[in-house]
C-alpha cells in the first residue's frame, strides 16, 4: 500500500523592512567608543568656559561623533521615500534644533537616541537568547526549528503590532499637522516668540515616533512562541500563535491525535482458514482503504498481491470495506456494519481492540483484531480545551457510529462525527469556519494535505508542511496550554501597547505646556522601550494559566 509523502517545515513569509525598529544586534563597541568620545566633547563644552561659537561647534562635534550613521540613515529614508522613518525624525528635530538655538538639547537629543539605540539592541538580543534557552529541555530537532524561526525576518510580528504601527503613523503624521499649526499659532495669541513655540513642535513630533511601541512586540511574540516551544506546541511564526487566542471551536482527529494513526494487527481468530489464507484475504480486502485498520494489515503483510483478483471495491469509511475476490463477494468491515446488513457475527465483549470481521459470500469466517489504545494523557485534552476558552470540542472519526460515541465518551467530547474521510473532515472544518469565522482550531496527524479552512491547523508531527504549527506526538496534552500562552502573549503585546502611548500622552502635555526638553522626550521614550522589551517576558511568568500538576512540575525543574 502506498504510504504518504513526508512533509517539509512552513514556508514563512518576510514582511517589508520596518525602519523604525532599533537594531537587535549584539552589543556594538565602535559605537560605544563613538559615544564615549561624544559623550567626553559634549562634557567639556557644557563644563569649560569657552566662547559661544567654539561651544557650539563642540556640540556639532560631539552629535556627528555619536550619530553620523543616523544622519545617513536619515539620508537614505529620504533616498527611498520614507519621510516618517524615526531616524530621519530624529535628524530633523535636532538640526532645526541647533538653528533656533537649543544646541545643547539637540545635541543631547542625538548623543541619547544612539543611546537608546545601543541599549534596546543589547535587551532585545539578551530577551532573544533567554526566550531560546525556554526550550532547552526540548529534543535538538524542536530547538533547531525554534532558532530557525526566531532569525527569519518577521517571524515575531504578530497582528495587533501591525494595528499598533499603523496607528503610530497615522499619529505621526496628525502629530506634524498639529505641531506645525501649533508652532504658528501660539505666538499669536501670546508672549512666546516662535522660537519656543518650535522648540515644543519638535518635541511634540519627537516623542510621537513609534520606538517605544513598536520595540518591544516582535519580542513579545518570539516569547510566545518559544514558550509554547517548551511544551512541545512549536507555532510557524508569532501571527499564528496570536490566532490561537481566538478559538471557540476545537476539531481534534482521533487517527494519530488519540489513538495511533496506524494501529497494530493484534490476533487473528478464524476456526475456518488458516492464520496465512486469512491474511491473504484480509490483505486484498484492505489494499485499496485509507483506513487506519488497513494500514495495519498492509504493514504485516509480507506476501505478493495479486490485484487482478480484486474488482468492485467499495470504501466503507468508519466500518471497513466491501469489494469481490474472483467474483466472489468479501467484506471485512466491523459488527455494527454487517449486523445492519442482516449477518450474524459472534461478538466477544472481552475482546481487546477494534474487531473487523471477514464474511465470504454471507458467511463469517473470523475476524481480525487491532489496537485501538487512547494514547496517554490525552484523557483530559477536551476537558482543557474548555477550560482554554473552547466553547466547542468536536471529535472526527473514520470509526462507526457505536465506537465512536464511545470513544467520544471516554474521552469527555460532547460532539463527535462519525465515518468521516479525509474530503468529509475538510468539508466540514470549512462548514464550521464560515459559522465561527477565524475561531476554528483543527488537530491532525495525516491525511490533510493543505491548510484546511480553520484559523489554525496543528498537526501532531515532529513536520509539518501546510500546518500553522507542530503537536510533539507525545505533549499532544499541552494544546490547551499553547492556547492560554496565546492568550497571554496577546495580553502582554496589549499592556506594552497601552503602556507606550500613555507615557507619550503625558510628554507630549509636558510639551504643550512648556515642561519637557528633547533631551528629555527621547531619554523617557528611551526608558519606555526598554520596559516595553522586560515586560515581554513576563508571558512566561503566568502559572494561573496551567493546571496545579504543571506547576508542580515547572517548580521542580527549576
Amino acid at each position: 500500500m502506498s504510504q504518504r509523502a513526508g512533509q517539509a517545515k512552513h514556508a514563512i513569509k518576510t514582511p517589508p523592512k520596518n525602519t523604525g525598529r532599533p537594531t537587535t544586534g549584539g552589543l556594538d563597541s565602535t559605537l560605544a567608543i563613538r559615544l564615549v568620545v561624544a559623550a567626553v566633547i559634549f562634557a567639556v563644552a557644557l563644563i569649560v568656559k569657552m566662547p559661544t561659537f567654539v561651544r557650539i561647534v563642540l556640540l556639532i562635534l560631539s552629535a556627528a561623533a555619536a550619530g553620523y550613521d543616523v544622519f545617513l540613515e536619515a539620508i537614505n529614508a529620504v533616498e527611498e521615500g520614507r519621510y516618517f522613518a524615526t531616524p530621519l525624525v530624529v535628524v530633523c528635530v535636532g538640526v532645526i534644533g541647533f538653528v533656533i538655538g537649543y544646541p545643547t538639547e539637540s545635541a543631547a537629543l542625538i548623543i541619547l537616541y544612539q543611546i537608546g539605540v545601543l541599549v534596546i539592541a543589547y535587551a532585545s538580543k539578551q530577551t532573544r537568547a533567554s526566550a531560546i534557552s525556554l526550550v532547552s529541555g526540548q529534543e535538538e530537532g524542536i530547538i533547531a526549528k525554534v532558532r530557525e524561526i526566531i532569525g527569519a525576518s518577521g517571524s515575531g510580528d504578530m497582528q495587533i503590532e501591525s494595528v499598533m504601527r499603523e496607528s503610530s503613523g497615522l499619529i505621526l503624521r496628525f502629530a506634524m499637522v498639529f505641531a506645525a499649526v501649533y508652532a504658528i499659532v501660539l505666538p499669536l495669541f501670546s508672549d512666546f516668540p516662535f522660537r519656543v513655540s518650535i522648540h515644543r513642535a519638535l518635541m511634540i513630533i519627537l516623542v510621537c515616533t513609534p520606538t517605544s511601541i513598536v520595540a518591544a512586540m516582535p519580542l513579545v511574540g518570539l516569547v510566545g512562541l518559544c514558550y509554547s516551544a517548551k511544551h512541545g506546541i512549536l507555532f510557524n511564526r508569532a501571527a499564528s500563535l496570536e490566532k490561537a487566542s481566538n478559538i471557540k471551536v476545537a476539531v481534534f482527529d482521533k487517527a494519530g491525535v488519540f489513538s495511533e494513526d496506524c494501529p497494530e494487527v493484534l490476533s487473528i481468530q478464524s476456526s475456518i482458514l488458516d492464520k496465512d489464507t486469512f491474511m491473504n484475504f484480509a490483505a486484498h480486502a484492505a489494499y485499496y482503504s485509507d483506513q487506519p485498520f488497513a494500514k495495519a494489515i498492509s504493514n504485516v503483510y509480507d506476501q505478493e498481491y495479486k490485484l487482478e483478483v480484486v474488482s468492485d471495491f467499495k470504501e466503507l469509511p468508519g466500518y471497513g470495506v466491501e469489494l469481490k475476490v474472483g467474483g466472489t463477494p468479501v467484506s471485512l468491515a466491523t459488527s455494527e456494519f454487517l449486523l445492519g446488513r442482516g449477518v450474524n457475527v459472534p461478538q466477544d465483549p472481552n475482546d481487546e481492540g477494534q474487531a473487523y470481521y471477514l464474511v465470504i459470500a454471507g458467511r463469517y469466517i473470523g475476524k481480525i483484531l487491532v489496537s485501538a489504545n487512547v494514547n496517554a494523557g490525552t484523557n483530559q485534552l477536551a476537558a482543557d480545551m474548555g477550560d482554554a476558552g473552547a466553547t466547542r470540542c468536536i471529535l472526527l472519526t473514520e470509526d462507526g457510529a457505536e465506537e465512536s460515541k464511545r470513544i467520544a465518551r471516554d474521552l469527555g467530547f460532547s460532539e463527535v462525527k462519525t465515518t468521516t474521510g479525509t474530503p468529509d473532515k475538510l468539508s466540514y472544518i470549512r462548514e464550521l469556519s464560515g459559522a465561527y469565522r477565524d475561531q476554528v482550531m483543527y488537530v491532525y496527524a495525516n491525511g490533510i494535505e493543505t491548510h484546511s479552512d480553520a484559523a489554525v491547523d496543528i498537526r501532531v508531527s515532529s513536520k509539518a508542511k501546510y500546518a500553522d504549527a507542530i503537536a510533539v506526538p507525545e505533549q499532544v496534552a499541552n494544546i490547551p496550554q499553547a492556547v492560554k500562552i496565546s492568550k497571554r502573549t496577546r495580553e502582554v503585546a496589549k499592556e506594552n501597547a497601552v503602556f507606550a502611548f500613555v507615557i507619550k500622552a503625558i510628554l507630549i502635555f509636558l510639551s504643550v505646556i512648556g515642561y519637557c526638553t528633547l533631551w528629555f522626550a527621547i531619554f523617557i521614550d528611551t526608558a519606555a522601550a526598554l520596559a516595553t522589551i522586560l515586560n515581554a517576558i513576563r508571558v512566561t511568568k503566568e502559572s494561573k494559566f496551567f493546571r496545579k500538576d504543571d506547576d508542580a512540575e515547572e517548580d521542580e525543574e527549576e
